[in-house]
């Protein structure tokens, strides 16, 4: 088996990475069509909008294209199915031309993460849903999903919305979970980051882009709740984007002194802050995308064997269960997050269960290995289909 993952996709991003090692720990033969492009652009939202970025962007765009184009036609002569990861909408545009003038024509795996309508209109808001802008994002989705031959997606609740919302069939889709990447994200030992605890209060730890999905509103206004309640107790919140200046502004009108927001610490250094911490915070925005996805951060924490508090939604539940493997609480609702960070600190045992429950899962089912194997049966599929043609 011999596949080409091709595009700008963003290589170091975690669904890209885990699908590139899963594949080559399930023997698959890897040939990377890669030009870099979206690296450059770590924040994609306000200023990244403007007419300025739009064209710096198109420009980038142009001169990705004819290095691929190139690249393609020197790396790729006899693959048997082609992957495009996230960001690849536009990518599978560029390859459908490119095979034009290719005999043998692979196959087309597309794992775009994410509908750029869904998370830019639907979810962040960044247009209103009849603009131009808005329009041209439905566009692009529907296109590239239709240009695909298969399409990954991360739950079935995130399926069934895309299907719905591009009028494609669900038969066209399949289920593949975010997982961690082991080798970056591990359970490591206390005694070595003692010295590291910010004078021994119960950690709380949110990682994340400030974006309406993640509820950071309420983990803020929970924070001010837990202020009377329990002083040891403190909350570090990593991360920047769309909504970073009103949050800290909304800190800092509450008055809290139980948070710190730290803006950036880099990707292979998240595993010191999870093991770090007591607790890990997931999603509660309690937006329609919400209820739909699964993030990275959950399957990072149940990685380091770290007990992960998040909003109880239709996609968790198509992988855990609240007190067994993970600790739900209400979506916007900072009473009742308050009341879940309160019951895990007070109950060790329950702690120390839903950590080692969900580490567990993790092991069978999230490891890059186990997520390679899943998409290596979905290639081998593909491959069985465009032999019988």
């Amino acid at each position: 088996m011999k596949v080409c993952f091709f595009g700008t996709y963003e290589k170091n991003y975690p669904s890209n990475r885990i699908i590139i090692k899963g594949l080559k720990k399930n023997g698959i033969d890897i040939v990377e069509c890669h030009i870099s492009l979206w690296e450059k652009y770590r924040n994609k939202h306000g200023n990244f909008l403007k007419l300025s970025s739009m064209f710096k962007l198109a420009v980038g765009l142009v001169s990705a294209y004819a290095r691929l184009c190139l690249m393609f036609f020197s790396k790729c002569k006899n693959v048997d199915v082609i992957v495009i990861g996230y960001i690849g909408q536009l990518d599978i545009f560029f390859l459908k031309a490119l095979l034009l003038f290719k005999k043998n024509k692979p196959k087309i795996l597309f794992a775009p993460l994410v509908s750029l309508y869904d998370t830019a209109i639907a979810d962040r808001g960044l247009s209103g849903k009849n603009n131009l802008f808005a329009k041209l994002l439905f566009y692009i989705d529907k296109s590239s999903f239709k240009m695909a031959d298969l399409i990954i997606f991360d739950t079935n609740e995130h399926i069934n919305y895309i299907s719905n919302l591009f009028n494609l069939n669900k038969r066209k889709f399949k289920r593949v979970w975010v997982g961690a990447d082991e080798d970056v994200f591990y359970p490591m030992e206390i005694k070595s980051l003692k010295g590291n605890f910010r004078n021994n209060k119960f950690q709380i730890l949110f990682i994340g882009k400030y974006i309406p999905l993640h509820g950071l509103e309420y983990i803020i206004k929970a924070a001010k709740l837990l202020e009377d309640e329990d002083e040891n107790i403190r909350i570090k919140m990593v991360g920047n984007g769309q909504l970073y200046k009103k949050m800290t502004d909304l800190s800092e009108k509450l008055g809290i002194k139980n948070v710190d927001f730290v803006e950036w610490i880099e990707y292979n250094d998240l595993v010191k802050e999870i093991n770090k911490a007591d607790v890990i915070l997931g999603i509660f925005g309690g937006t329609d995308k919400s209820s739909r996805v699964i993030p990275n951060k959950v399957f990072q924490a149940i990685a380091c064997r770290k007990t992960v508090i998040t909003g109880n939604s239709s996609a968790i539940q198509e992988l855990f269960t609240d007190k067994e493997n993970i600790l739900l609480c209400g979506n916007r609702d900072p009473e009742s997050l308050k009341n879940a960070i309160l019951e895990i600190k007070r109950d060790n045992d329950l702690r120390n269960k839903i950590a080692k429950n969900s580490y567990s899962l993790f092991q069978k089912d999230f490891s890059s290995e186990k997520i390679g194997r899943i998409v290596s049966d979905i290639i081998i599929d593909l491959k069985v289909i465009t032999e019988r043609q």
